[in-house]
């Protein structure tokens, strides 16, 4: 009985695909031309430097925090910074656009 059982309920667990977790809401920049992020996938790196110059303020109007990187490949450096939700972050105006946000990763 426990073999059919297990006959039956794997091929169960095997067409269940695995879904990738998301943040709920968007994230929206100020500045630069890079369009907002809806929905984001959590864990993802978003390389926001292109179109060129970035985003000088990035809005988290998500359910869940986001870092901030001055770099493309979300190194964590000393630059880097942690946006909860609901909060937001900003470069100085006065270098942007030499210094804008180059990636973001939620979650």
């Amino acid at each position: 009985m426990r073999k059919l059982l297990l006959l039956l309920v794997f091929p169960l667990l095997l067409a269940t695909g695995v879904t990738a977790d998301a943040a709920t809401g968007t994230v929206h920049f100020v500045g630069g031309s890079h369009p907002d992020l809806r929905n984001p996938t959590t864990g993802q790196c978003f390389d926001t430097s292109t179109p060129t110059p970035g985003p000088r303020v990035v809005e988290n109007h998500t359910d869940t925090k986001l870092t901030v990187y001055l770099n493309p490949t979300c190194t964590t450096d000393d630059n880097s910074r942690v946006v909860p939700p609901g909060g937001y972050y900003a470069v100085s105006g006065t270098w942007w656009p030499i210094v804008y946000i180059r990636s973001i990763k939620v979650g």
